[in-house]
């Protein structure tokens, strides 16, 4: 795993263990510590599995997509109103055209 998805894991470990401890200290008054042990191993492989999870789909997106260069740009960019787009205005013009003969 890289750096960024242990220190994701970490993060997130340290984060539940602490709010563990301060919650079951206001609550019960004393810290139960395999609960705490156990709430932060629990977060930790969250945290694992789904920084694994979106890296694993970025980098599937990124073998599966088209390669965009400046040449084929404009096949892979959908015309939108206001775009100056000529999408379909010829087949508008020769139907008005016919109209009015």
């Amino acid at each position: 795993m890289e750096r960024r998805g242990i220190a994701e894991a970490g993060g997130a470990a340290l984060v539940s263990g602490v709010l563990a401890i301060g919650a079951l200290w206001l609550a019960v008054g004393y810290i139960d510590w395999v609960l705490v042990v156990g709430l932060a191993l629990g977060a930790a492989i969250a945290a694992a599995a789904n920084y694994r999870a979106r890296t694993g789909h970025a980098d599937t997106v990124k073998t599966e997509a088209p390669e965009v260069t400046a040449d084929n740009f404009e096949n892979y960019t959908p015309v939108k109103a206001g775009d100056g787009g000529t999408e379909g205005l010829d087949e508008e013009r020769e139907a008005s055209d016919r109209e009015s003969e």
